[in-house]
């Protein structure tokens, strides 16, 4: 297993929702203080999506509240800010990656240069949240009036919501959540503390030297990352637009290799009116990557709650030569399959070693 990952993708139903917003006023409306949601525009359809950094977010204080995660503290400078930039002690940092430009400063003890530059590529990497459905942004006209005083004016506001699904993907490597490279530009400086991790003389193939925390605790981070995306919440106006963020469908690969091949899994169906699984291009992805699935209890997974997909008998059905699906009912399920595969499983002890 040269580079062992689980990659999904997710599908969110958004109700009544305004989960991300542009800040860009709207085209042609009523008033001058209007609120839009971000958008994509393919041709004439105008496609609603949520950034992939609002999406992290919601993802990261989910595993603040639930999991304990402590947030890495940020230095904010003239012109820039940067996390600790430690991912021994904050596992955001670990899993989320970071840029920590530091200026160059002398310690007086010891006479080093604390300063200098740590980046991170974040193990966990993600898509936009993209709507399958086309035009579906409604724009809502409103009004301030309680309790104003006297003969006052109403107050006037206009902002923009949709319903539809929205659609993303993710992976995360395995094998970098808690391994370290040493070094300027790198995870760790060369004067880092070595306490809490096991192995720091370990060469990697470029030569550059590693450091990983135990076994036990890189399991855990994967563990909490994959499990806080079942209790998902967040996004922009929810209190007049609760809507639930957490996924409705999922379909889970454990692969070797870094790709992440469920892009665009759904789509809408031939009338609009609902959304399916595009059967043909996961069946020619499974065809694809089926000598790359990992030799894991389930290497593929699929889970949606019931009437969310208008085809998703035929994807319960599904056959594809050499890989087997295994349907977990919900997508929460489906996480916790997943999760449950990592937990408990001995393989990652080959690629952790």
């Amino acid at each position: 297993m040269a580079n062992p990952i689980l990659t999904a993708a997710v599908l969110i139903e958004a109700n009544g929702a305004a989960l991300n917003n542009s800040g860009d006023p709207i085209e042609r409306a009523r008033t001058d203080n209007t609120v839009s949601v971000k958008a994509i525009r393919i041709g004439s359809r105008r496609y609603p999506y949520v950034s992939g950094q609002a999406w992290r977010r919601w993802w990261r204080e989910t595993l603040y509240e639930d999991y304990g995660w402590q947030p890495s503290p940020v230095t904010r400078e003239a012109k820039s800010a940067y996390t600790a930039g430690d991912p021994v002690n904050y596992a955001d940092d670990d899993i989320f990656g970071y840029m920590a430009a530091k200026k160059s400063k002398t310690n007086k003890e010891t006479g080093e240069d604390t300063g200098g530059t740590q980046r991170r590529i974040s193990p966990l990497k993600n898509s936009l949240l993209i709507s399958v459905l086309p035009n579906t942004i409604e724009q809502d006209f409103a009004h301030f009036t309680r309790n104003l005083p006297g003969n006052s004016d109403p107050l006037l506001f206009e902002f923009e919501h949709y319903s539809t699904y929205l659609q993303g993907v993710f992976s995360l490597s395995l094998t970098d959540a808690g391994r370290f490279e040493i070094g300027k530009m790198r995870d760790l400086p060369e004067n880092f503390s070595e306490a809490n991790l096991t192995v720091t003389d370990h060469q990697a193939a470029n030569g550059v030297r590693i450091a990983s925390l135990p076994a036990d605790e890189r399991k855990k981070r994967v563990v909490e990352c994959i499990e806080a995306l079942a209790k998902l919440r967040g996004g922009a106006n929810l209190t007049r637009n609760l809507s639930n963020v957490a996924p409705v469908a999922v379909i889970i690969g454990f692969l070797d290799g870094g790709n992440a091949p469920f892009q665009r899994v759904f789509k809408p169906t031939e009338d609009y009116a609902g959304v399916e699984v595009d059967i043909e291009r996961l069946k020619a992805v499974l065809a694809d990557y089926k000598d790359r699935l990992l030799p894991v209890e389930s290497p593929v997974i699929f889970g949606a709650i019931p009437g969310v997909l208008c085809n998703e008998a035929l994807i319960r059905e599904l056959k594809v030569d050499g890989v087997t699906i295994t349907n977990a009912g919900s997508a929460a399920d489906a996480i916790f399959k997943a999760v449950s595969i990592v937990k408990d499983g001995d393989w990652l002890s080959e690629i952790w070693s």
